[in-house]
């Protein structure tokens, strides 16, 4: 709409025109006679160029043919897959997928056949191998590939058979089934008795309870 349109044209009260459209040429929706909104967009979301507020067409790229992920034809700007490798296959660290660079050394130096770049060995200079263990078979912690250390304890201090070096497992209890101090799971001694000295029926070792009984009813002095 021309300067002069917009003092030849007729307008109703609420600022329309027989067309409907206000003195800037967009209708009540908000679109021109073209189609496109105040910020230059179609009905649909985009620009005279096909690209929308984001900067993509309809295919999903953008102007310099990247997509919403940042790929072009599968890699980005840096040249990488989702994957995170090049079209040579190596990451941005310039490791391949089996984790060794363009002359065949993974990230200690080690070769695809186990020996080192520096020492020529299968052990590098701190004496470790490709699979991070020592002539010993332990790793730079001490353990070997078992989990155990040389003496036989695993990271928590357990042997292989759940017990530490005093001989107690995970939940306090010896080989035997009893506890540092004496009782079991249930809470008895070897001899059958709690820590107040009362077996399972709670009679103790004379064979009387706590009120003095015992299974047949009879205090001690009067069993005696």
């Amino acid at each position: 709409m021309g300067f002069l349109d917009r003092f030849s044209h007729t307008f109703d009260k609420q600022g329309y025109d027989l067309d409907g459209y206000d003195r800037d040429g967009f209708s009540k929706s908000g679109f021109n006679k073209k189609g496109y909104d105040k910020n230059g967009f179609d009905r649909n979301g985009y620009d005279k160029k096909g690209y929308d507020k984001r900067g993509y067409n309809r295919k999903g790229f953008d102007k310099n043919g990247y997509d919403k992920k940042g790929y072009k034809e599968g890699y980005d700007e840096d040249g990488f897959n989702f994957k995170g490798y090049n079209k040579d296959g190596f990451n941005k660290k310039g490791y391949d997928k089996k984790g060794y660079d363009k002359n065949g050394y993974d990230n200690r130096g080690f070769s695809v056949d186990g020996l080192h770049i520096e020492t020529k060995i299968a052990f590098d200079k701190d004496g470790f191998n490709k699979k991070g263990y020592d002539k010993n078979g332990y790793n730079k912690d001490g353990f070997n590939k078992n989990g155990y250390n040389k003496d036989g304890y695993d990271l928590d201090g357990f042997d292989e058979n759940g017990y530490d070096n005093h001989g107690y497992d995970k939940n306090g209890y010896n080989k035997d089934g009893y506890d540092l101090d004496g009782f079991d799971e249930n809470g008895y001694d070897n001899h059958g008795y709690d820590n107040l000295g009362y077996d399972h029926l709670g009679y103790d070792v004379e064979g009387y309870n706590q009120d003095g009984y015992n299974k047949f009813n009879k205090k001690k002095d009067e069993d005696s």
